[in-house]
């Protein structure tokens, strides 16, 4: 199971949600009457692309980190 199924199983389990911090808040215009507010909740998928894209940056540090590659060659 990848990582970001597990993060989304989680959230799901536990009725958690994920806000946008940076605009935490839309405004609603509803004619005639005060506006009403919705809170931006951040969809899942983009959770799990973002976990991804996290993952596959890490892995390609990790497999180029020390420069070098192995030479598995004999002399004989």
């Amino acid at each position: 199971m990848k990582i970001a199924e597990i993060v989304e199983n989680i959230l799901r389990g536990r009725k958690w949600a994920i806000y946008d911090r940076q605009n935490p808040i839309q405004k609603l215009n509803m004619s005639g009457d005060a506006p009403l507010f919705k809170v931006n909740e951040v969809e899942v998928k983009y959770l799990a692309e973002e976990i991804e894209k996290a993952m596959k940056e890490e892995q390609w540090k990790n497999s180029s980190s020390d420069g070098s590659q192995e030479n598995i060659s004999q002399i004989g």
